[in-house]
């Protein structure tokens, strides 16, 4: 089952980078978590795929531009892990850094997403 949650993640960026979150949603299960650090706006750990939908809905409220591109995705059995670098402009700047997200699949769906980034660079570009 790992190659196809590698290709379920692979799916899910694809629609994010298109903008479609419903499409996003398509591979979450209903009670996805998804965990980024509380030194971001919305982060810490939301609950429940159209919680966490509307958590990524937010982003355009914060940067005026927003993008991740995925490098690498791992492929560890139940977990994927995809590298990266996001790159995003708010009201204090731009940034560019490495990212991290590690998922977690079961059935076919992401149950689980953890965000690990630079949140200093994150942060200065909003200002704050």
């Amino acid at each position: 089952m790992s190659a196809e949650n590698v290709e379920t993640v692979r799916t899910a960026y694809e629609a994010f980078t298109r903008g479609d979150l419903g499409g996003v949603a398509e591979y979450f299960a209903e009670d996805v978590e998804w965990e980024s650090p509380d030194s971001l706006p919305n982060g810490g750990l939301v609950s429940g795929r159209d919680a966490v939908i509307e958590n990524f809905s937010q982003i355009p409220s914060y940067w005026s531009s927003f993008s991740v591109e995925p490098q690498e995705y791992i492929d560890a059995g139940e977990h994927v892990v995809v590298t990266g670098v996001q790159r995003a402009t708010g009201p204090g700047g731009s940034f560019e850094s490495r990212y991290l997200h590690l998922f977690k699949l079961s059935g076919g769906k992401v149950v689980r997403g953890e965000f690990i980034g630079d949140t200093a660079k994150a942060r200065d570009s909003l200002g704050s």
